[in-house]
């Protein structure tokens, strides 16, 4: 069976593994591990191997994936002329989906990507703050067997 493997980098450029292309992304002119598995896994690189002409096979960390590298993977996967999509993806472990067409392959890798994208922090306002408090005047005057005392207080 034919194969080949190719990596697309975090900035959506396509190398081959062991090229020096590879190695200077890499940041690392001589490995002595699994490189383009760390690339995968911590650098946003995404792994594409065409197994033959029926499979092609991704795999991916989504959290980890900008949107250049899956612009670049969605490209290639109308190219390849392969009739089933393997995505391989690291979730808490590793998982496996199949996928029948380019199509469903490109859908199923934006939502993979989409919901690891980090959530971004509520812009702050002036109308709301949080502030530490010591914890004593939540139970009024009369200690803790009494009820919760004031807990929020209006700013004027």
């Amino acid at each position: 069976m034919k194969q080949l493997t190719m990596l697309v980098t975090a900035e959506g450029r396509w190398v081959l593994p062991d090229s020096e292309e590879f190695l200077s992304a890499l940041g690392d002119p001589d490995p002595d591990y699994d490189a383009a598995g760390f690339a995968v896994r911590n650098l946003g690189f995404v792994k594409f191997q065409v197994l033959g002409r029926l499979v092609a096979e991704i795999e991916l960390h989504p959290r980890n994936v900008g949107r250049r590298a899956l612009l670049a993977v969605e490209a290639q996967l109308a190219k390849t002329g392969a009739n089933l999509f393997r995505i391989r993806y690291l979730d808490s472990e590793w998982r496996s989906e199949i996928a029948p067409s380019a199509q469903h392959a490109a859908t199923r890798l934006h939502e993979l990507c989409a919901a690891s994208a980090p959530v971004p922090a509520p812009a702050a306002t002036a109308r709301v703050s949080a502030q530490p408090r010591e914890p004593s005047p939540l139970f009024g005057a009369g200690g803790r067997g009494r009820g919760l005392g004031p807990t929020a207080s209006s700013r004027s």
